[in-house]
């Protein structure tokens, strides 16, 4: 099972030192705004993706007055335990499994299947594409071995291309990325595609056990980054070349892959109240959770900041009840324990944190 089985922090935002032996069911962390409880949460996101939900300058998450943080997990995966670690400097990330270094950030990835709801989950419907590619590639990644190395050489070839046009070199020299560029956007596409394509009756299955009252089944569209009635990628690009280098960047692509979710034809942000978009988002996360599980023979690990303030009392009970029942270890924090309901005493364990102090509740 994928299970966490001990937390380690050191010098992360508020906190000095926290050591957590969690259970494989309920988490609860308790605390008052700012008290460290988000942090936890943050840490283990970015143990297992690189990167925080909350800013985007890294050395903010080093302890004030601290040169250094580290994170250290132990995993159960199968049979077997790993221990992964990451310790972070202004300017300088080392990463660790089982003792070793770590060469990309995608091996951690690969042994922490970690999914995140947050009071700005919602987002995912209103903003622009960047969020839902996200949300779609965690899926392909963990789905399919070769989309990371496909991802990589499209990005590079896009990076190669882009600068080439931004510099007004000759066409030849721009064109040379184009192969590269096709060959694993087209790659990229039928696995992007077949994911959703798998992951669609999940969704409709969750939406109608958190939304029953919704009577029409969701959509999903998957939109690769071009027009669909285009004769070929290849052909695009070298349509739209001109176009490309008035501009300076490449316009069509992998890059600018996006999903559409719709009712009976309507957008779903034009048709969900926000309480059931928060809801949606939830369907979502565990579709991508049980079709996760359907082929790795494992679960994902399911964090929650601030759940309160997502559902209310009867939508809390009734994915708690999902999420037990799909055997997810979920690590939630709440600013009150009586708004949480324990389903399964054998299996929680609750914290309570005050000032980045956290103290285990017996």
């Amino acid at each position: 099972m994928s299970k966490l089985l001990q937390l380690q922090l050191q010098h992360f935002r508020n906190i000095d030192h926290a050591s957590l032996t969690l259970g494989e069911g309920l988490n609860l962390i308790v605390g008052d705004n700012a008290a460290g409880k988000t942090a936890l949460i943050e840490a283990i996101w970015t143990l297992a993706s690189g990167r925080s939900f909350r800013t985007a300058k890294p050395q903010q998450l080093i302890q004030q007055n601290q040169s250094e943080l580290v994170l250290f997990c132990t995993l159960a995966e199968a049979e077997q335990t790993h221990k992964i670690g990451l310790a972070r400097t202004a300017d300088k990330v080392t990463l660790k499994i089982d003792g070793e270094l770590a060469k990309t950030q995608a091996e951690m990835s690969a042994k922490l299947p970690v999914q995140l709801l947050t009071p700005e989950s919602h987002r995912l419907l209103e903003e622009g594409p960047k969020a839902r590619r996200q949300f779609m590639d965690w899926g392909c990644f963990h789905h399919n071995a070769d989309f990371i190395h496909l991802w990589r050489h499209y990005q590079r070839a896009l990076k190669q291309r882009n600068h080439a046009l931004k510099k007004r070199l000759p066409a030849s020299q721009i064109q040379l990325w184009d192969k590269q560029l096709v060959d694993s956007a087209e790659k990229i596409n039928v696995i992007r595609a077949d994911y959703i394509k798998q992951l669609t009756p999940y969704l409709v299955e969750f939406c109608l056990a958190l939304m029953p009252e919704i009577s029409v089944s969701p959509e999903c569209h998957y939109r690769p980054g071009w027009p669909k009635t285009a004769e070929s990628y290849r052909q695009l690009l070298a349509d739209n070349f001109a176009k490309d280098s008035l501009q300076g960047h490449t316009q069509y692509g992998s890059h600018r892959a996006d999903i559409k979710f719709r009712f009976d034809g309507q957008e779903a942000l034009m048709t969900l109240s926000r309480g059931q978009q928060k809801l949606f988002v939830c369907a979502l996360l565990l579709a991508q959770a049980t079709l996760y599980q359907q082929y790795s023979h494992q679960p994902v690990i399911m964090l929650i900041d601030d759940l309160p303030a997502e559902l209310d009392a009867k939508h809390r009970e009734t994915l708690l009840k999902l999420l037990n029942l799909l055997n997810i270890q979920h690590i939630l924090t709440s600013t009150a324990q009586d708004l949480i309901p324990v389903l399964n005493p054998e299996n929680a364990k609750i914290w309570h944190i005050q000032h980045g102090n956290l103290t285990e509740q017996h």
